[in-house]
């Protein structure tokens, strides 16, 4: 079984002006997407944990609002673990458990609005997921088909 995490992103075009004012000035929200994030491999007792505790420490990780931008969670739920992960064409966020801490990984495809190394096939990105959507040592590298690291 696998938990599933999706989210809206938005963000305050008004914000933008140089006369806005929070909490004054009548904001503009407009949605720009959102992520999904993926925790595999659940064990009875984290699925019974979620049902009864819901996902209070992830959404710490994930959650990030301000006068400017936000990320909410709009839905989660444990699912199976062939159950579809989103949209196919967004590369989910892996969170992974390390021990002590979260970790997140998104491993992804080039599109056609990519602008990519020569040769690349897969782009590999990781971080630690901090309180209200920060992060702390991204990494992010690429490979070609033959998993080789392109510079």
């Amino acid at each position: 079984m696998k938990l599933v995490i999706e989210t809206v992103c938005r963000e305050n075009y008004a914000a933008h002006n140089s006369d806005y004012v929070a909490g004054v000035s009548e904001d503009y929200w407009k949605n720009k997407g959102g992520n999904t994030y993926v925790v595999r491999n659940l064990k009875e007792s984290h699925i019974v944990k979620i049902n009864n505790d819901g996902i209070p420490t992830l959404r710490k990780l994930i959650e990030e609002k301000n006068e400017y931008y936000e990320e909410v969670i709009y839905m989660y739920g444990v699912v199976k673990d062939d159950a579809p992960e989103g949209e196919d064409w967004k590369a989910p966020i892996e969170f992974l458990w390390g021990g002590d801490r979260w970790l997140a990984l998104r491993e992804s495809a080039p599109t056609e609005y990519d602008i990519w190394p020569n040769d690349a096939a897969l782009k590999v990105e990781s971080w630690i997921p901090l309180e209200g959507g920060e992060e702390a040592h991204y990494e992010c590298d690429y490979f070609d088909s033959k998993n080789r690291k392109v510079a």
